[in-house]
């Protein structure tokens, strides 16, 4: 079986991005147990000898693919991240609001997703990561494009400050708009972020 790696800059270091199907399985399988387990356990109290059990995977195996609870996080939001910007390439927004609204749709979606992740009270943990895994996104789908005349790289290094503080409320308002009981659609929450952008 032919071992596809794409390496990906993460949070300051190269991450190999497996796309083995073998290997992605035995990965998902992994964080499918944690997930189950954080149905019903706190999670600062799972082990990986819990992990293990639940997978039915060695310790040993888990820990070439993981070193930490954090790990196996941080391995799932990003493939929900890669998820979310092959939606957005696939449906080539024209605008602001056209991508707000896809943005929201794809986690309209996957709200299943969001609300473990809120009622193990772990969403928190994805702020930070959220911009750097944004970033990421932005590059490959304007990856060769240009602002202007500004390649969009250096576009995005230039407003770097500016791009932290627009992900970082972005994510803010995902984290509210999951937990809230009856949730405005996208296209309102599209509305309500173009309004945000306007200032008004």
């Amino acid at each position: 079986m032919s071992h596809i790696c794409e390496n990906v800059l993460f949070k300051g270091e190269a991450i190999m991005r497996d796309t083995s199907a073998r290997l992605r399985k035995t990965k998902e399988a992994i964080v499918d147990a944690l997930f189950s387990l954080l149905e019903k356990n706190d999670y600062t109290e799972i082990t990986i000898q819990e992990i293990a059990g639940e997978s039915k995977i060695t310790r040993r195996t888990i820990y070439r693919h993981f070193r930490t609870k954090d790990e196996m996080l941080q391995y799932s939001f990003a493939e929900y991240v890669n998820r979310l910007s092959e939606y957005i390439l696939r449906k080539e927004p024209k605008d602001f609001r056209g991508l707000c609204v896809l943005y929201f749709t794809f986690w309209e979606e996957n709200i299943a997703y969001l609300d473990k992740l809120r009622k193990a009270g772990i969403l928190y943990k994805f702020g930070d990561s959220f911009e750097e895994l944004v970033h990421l996104m932005a590059r490959r789908i304007k990856h060769q494009r240009k602002m202007g005349d500004v390649e969009y790289g250096e576009y995005l290094e230039k407003y770097r400050f500016h791009f932290a503080y627009r992900t970082a409320g972005f994510w803010r308002v995902t984290e509210l708009w999951s937990g809230e009981t009856k949730r405005f659609s996208p296209e309102k929450m599209a509305d309500t972020m173009v309004s945000i952008a306007n200032g008004s």
